[in-house]
Parts: structure tokens; sequence; C-alpha cells
């Protein structure tokens, strides 16, 4: 499809719907990733906003939106796992149960009727991101691929590859700093956590003990080795802002760490926990944070008044 004809299919989807017209609801999947070895997530897209140019009233943001049915992604029969080289699925099993989270992720500024100190719209004006947890009969297998069946829940698919290695395929549950560490800092960790909605925060007391790994990225090369460890519970205060979240916890799940601050040697590697999978790429660099410091301090520096920009 060429642009012009891609944009106009957006805009002719967009105002289809915001008109009511009969559209079949299909949200698209963004991703499928574990969160364990025993719970694998499958991230949904609504849509997305078209928001007005400079100059331009509030009124030209258009909603583009196709939502995921909520009662079929709420279902264990609307999945199915298979796998041609893990014998506990060389036939089709559904999750044993499932969770979801929603979300907001994208708002329209324009404002149909203001009532009662509010905004009160007569069309869609946000669009939502869903994350379903589907708990799986028995646990993965690292090395072995998966394919989890979505029927008629997306758009753009219907199903998908999962080619699971804990030592390299990304899990959501293992979080590192995403610019990196320095390698002489005192204090490296990682955490493990996740929170899922209303299935509320992930137990992961079944892997306290259990190794993780530096990975180096380039060579695959397991560089350290460490044990998972309790940090923090869920209930453990964080804010004095009582109201704002429950039990004063921003992360609503219990907190594990991987110390791996004896490491220092240069480089950009993985974080990776045995049955679980692995984090996001870093670096390891004593430059590491001054791209960070260079963006800030200009912003700032932007951000002055009555200042000459000489840069």
């Amino acid at each position: 499809m060429d642009p012009c004809s891609h944009l106009s299919f957006r805009f002719a989807l967009s105002a289809a719907i915001l008109a009511g017209v009969g559209i079949a609801s299909a949200s698209d999947v963004v991703e499928v990733v574990p969160i364990t070895n025993k719970i694998v997530m499958v991230h949904f897209n609504d849509g997305y906003v078209i928001h007005h140019k400079i100059g331009r009233p509030r009124t030209d943001e258009t909603v583009v939106i196709s939502a995921l049915d909520i009662a079929a992604a709420t279902k264990t029969a609307s999945y199915s796992i298979t796998s041609t080289n893990d014998t506990n699925y060389r036939t089709a099993k559904s999750p044993t149960s499932l969770g979801r989270k929603t979300k907001g992720t994208d708002f329209a500024w324009f404002v149909d009727n203001w009532i009662d100190n509010h905004a009160v719209n007569n069309r869609p004006d946000l669009t939502q991101e869903h994350w379903i947890y589907l708990t799986l009969p028995t646990p993965l297998v690292s090395g072995k691929t998966y394919k989890f069946g979505t029927g008629t829940l997306a758009k753009n698919g219907s199903s998908w590859t999962l080619a699971y290695k804990d030592a390299s395929t990304r899990s959501e549950s293992v979080h590192v700093n995403l610019l990196g560490y320095v390698p002489t800092a005192p204090a490296k960790y990682a955490y493990v956590y996740h929170w899922a909605g209303d299935k509320g925060g992930i137990d992961f007391q079944d892997y306290v003990g259990k190794r993780f790994w530096v990975v180096d990225t380039v060579t695959g090369t397991k560089v350290f080795t460490g044990k998972v460890a309790f940090r923090k519970s869920a209930t453990n205060v964080e804010t004095g802002q009582w109201n704002d979240t429950p039990n004063a916890n921003f992360e609503g799940a219990d907190v594990y760490e991987c110390d791996f601050s004896a490491f220092k040697t240069p480089g950009k590697y993985v974080v990776a926990v045995e049955g679980l999978g692995a984090s996001f790429p870093f670096q390891l660099d004593a430059d590491v944070y001054r791209q960070a410091f260079v963006t800030t301090t200009r912003g700032l520096y932007h951000n002055r008044s009555g200042i000459a920009l000489v840069q």
C-alpha cells in the first residue's frame, strides 16, 4: 500500500469507528514474552491518536482504534500453546488461568462537553493497551520453541512464535538501569518483579537461590554468575503519599535482586535469570552517563529566560 493510500485508509478507518460503523473488534499483538517459565504475557495495542498540529484546533485530533474483545480475551479457551520440540505441547493446550492489566496509553486533547469540572466526550478520546498473563499447564523449557495461538483476538495475526532461552529471551520481569552502570560503581543490581493487574504481584519466591548471569551480548558468554535474593516486600513503604498507591508502594509486587556489584569489565550485557529470561541490554562504561548529563543540562539551558541561545 502506498503512503497516500495508507494515510487515507487510516483516516477512513478512524472516521468509520467514530461514526459507529461496524468494524470487526480486534486489537494488534505487540509482543509475546515470558514473565517466568510458567507465565507468558501477550501484549495487545488498540490503536493510536493522530494529534493536532501547531496552529490547528484541538478538535482536529482523531482517535484510530480497533478495540480488543475483552470478554473473549479473558477466556482461557481463546488461547492455545503448541510446540514441535517440547513433548508436553505436541497437542494444543490452553492456559490454566489468566490475568489482565489494561492502561490508557494515548489520549486525545479535544473536549466535546465540560460537565462538573471535567471533560465528557461523545466519541472515543483515548486508546488502550492490554497485557494478558497466561498461566501455563507445564513450564517452558529453555531451548524449546512454542507457538501461542490467539484465534481472532488480533487483526495482525493469529499465532506467535516464542523461542525460549532463559539466557537470552527477554523477560518483562527482569529490570536493569537501561542507561547502564559505571564499572567501578560499588553497587550494581538488577531487579526481578512484576505487577500483573488483576493477577496482582507475581510471586517469584520459587526463584530465590536460582542462578542469574551477566551475559555478553556480542559473544553470548556468561561472564558473571550469582544467585537471586529477596529484596523488599510489596508492603514496603516507599512514599508518604498514602492515598496515591496501595500500601504506599510503587511496584505493587515483592522485589528480588541480582547483585553483580563485583563485576567491573566494560562491555554490553544483559542480566539473565534461570527460569525467567533476560533484561534489556545495557552497558558498563566509565562514560555511560555522559549523554544523559548533556541532554539534561542542555534542556535546562534552553529552558532559561532572558539568555541568548548561542549553541
